[in-house]
């Protein structure tokens, strides 16, 4: 489990969408919250075409190796990473060491 730092060049942001309501309690609008910006080492693990709703797209999914901490990284988050949303499969503590934070992402939300 050799990580070399300085490959944790990528600047990425991890986020979540909440949705505010009116005083009547109806969705008003999705509001984007930033948990962590850290930086990272981006690697693409496939490439699939995918036909979605009748028009091509393409299904990227990513490996994002951070710094740890101690903030849960959950599936209902998404890393933002070159001005894309990429929805959190899951977050690893990377060779249990509390040094590195493994994320593997499921597709490129469009």
């Amino acid at each position: 489990m050799n990580v070399n730092p300085g490959e944790l060049k990528k600047k990425i942001q991890i986020v979540r969408f909440v949705e505010e309501e009116d005083e009547y309690g109806f969705a008003k609008e999705k509001k984007t919250v930033i948990i962590r910006k850290t930086r990272a080492k981006v690697t693409r693990t496939s490439i699939k075409e995918a036909v979605n709703a009748g028009r091509e797209a393409n299904e990227i999914k990513c490996r994002f190796l951070v710094r740890y901490t101690p903030t849960e990284i959950t599936r209902d988050m998404f890393v933002l990473y070159k001005n894309n949303y990429y929805q959190i499969e899951y977050a690893n503590n990377y060779g249990d060491s509390n040094e590195y934070i493994e994320i593997m992402t499921a597709a490129e939300v469009v």
